[in-house]
């Protein structure tokens, strides 16, 4: 009943601000804009997504706490099948998805590779965090429209999860006694595998001692997130919406407030929504927005949704098979 009651709720968020974002919008100039986009920029951005995520699988090597080498081919099928779970399955399934398929190829613990999905998050909000703020150095967002003080709160928000996110790893990591302590307050039959999923977190972060490979960490992150900066400017020159160079950097973090709203899968509504607020802090209209929405949404949709069925197909699975995912996980 509760996982109806949310996945109803998620439905909810994305048909608001699908609403949202189409309002007041001139649908035929959009489905004119659409039609006239440079499909080669479309195709551009495709790739430069794949690539990306190619660079996330690499990534995700340093973040694995083995003494064995895990190859890149599982990794990146991992990473895409539980993408493309995120993109077709409610309940952020992917999340689970991906330790889990790695585990599964590769006999490894999934509580560890869980933990290092919570390490990934960490590391990717403060990567965010540091590109948003060359952004604000290069050019200050105003606060005088409803855009910037969406976009200003969205930031104060994310910066708050990070500094909480942190700190309760600084603590946590130097007082374990006092972690489980806080693990102690939840429901008795979660104890056990929320403090072996603790233990593990908090062993992810002995990545933070290792300053060699923290720096590759980070070096990888900024590759990553920059290909999708790029790839966001790439989609607003398709349709011809003229933006500084350093807009891309900006709607970046944009996108990736709003795809932390819980919403349908894929993120459809919540990533329509930030794409516009980020485009009118550059004076662009709600219907050419609107068009870039639709646009970024299925060059990022389309390609991992593809590549992840593709993978899924090889590993002998289908989708029915991944929907008790996070039962198996737990």
């Amino acid at each position: 009943m509760r996982r109806a009651i949310h996945l109803v709720v998620a439905i909810g968020i994305s048909a608001l601000c699908v609403w949202l974002s189409m309002r007041e919008v001139d649908l035929g100039r959009v489905a004119e804009s659409l039609r006239h986009a440079n499909y080669f920029g479309f195709t551009g951005v495709m790739v430069i997504t794949i690539l990306a995520f190619w660079v996330r699988a690499v990534r995700w090597r340093f973040l694995l706490q083995v003494d064995r080498h895990v190859s890149t081919d599982s990794l990146f099928s991992s990473t895409m099948i539980g993408f493309m779970a995120n993109n077709v399955l409610p309940f952020r399934l992917g999340e689970f998805v991906r330790p889990w398929a790695l585990a599964r190829r590769e006999s490894l613990s999934k509580s560890m590779l869980l933990a290092t999905i919570l390490v990934e998050r960490v590391i990717d909000m403060l990567t965010l965090l540091a590109i948003f703020g060359v952004a604000l150095l290069v050019a200050p967002i105003a606060e005088n429209t409803p855009a910037g003080r969406l976009v200003q709160g969205g930031a104060r928000l994310l910066l708050v999860l990070s500094i909480g996110l942190t700190a309760f790893v600084v603590v946590a990591e130097r007082n374990r006694r006092f972690a489980h302590a806080m693990i102690n307050l939840s429901p008795r039959r979660l104890r056990g595998s929320a403090g072996h999923l603790l233990d593990r977190f908090l062993d992810g972060f002995t990545l933070f001692r290792n300053v060699g490979k923290l720096m590759q960490v980070f070096v990888l992150s900024f590759v990553m997130f920059l290909s999708f900066a790029v790839a966001l400017w790439i989609s607003a020159w398709s349709l011809d919406i003229a933006l500084p160079w350093y807009a891309g950097l900006v709607l970046l973090v944009v996108t990736a407030i709003g795809i932390m709203v819980p919403a349908a899968p894929g993120y459809v509504g919540t990533l329509n929504v930030a794409c516009t607020a980020g485009l009118a802090l550059y004076g662009v209209g709600k219907t050419p927005a609107s068009a870039f929405g639709w646009f970024y949404f299925f060059s990022q949709w389309l390609p991992i949704t593809a590549v992840g069925l593709f993978f899924l197909n090889r590993e002998g699975l289908s989708l029915s098979t991944l929907e008790h995912v996070r039962e198996e996980s737990a």
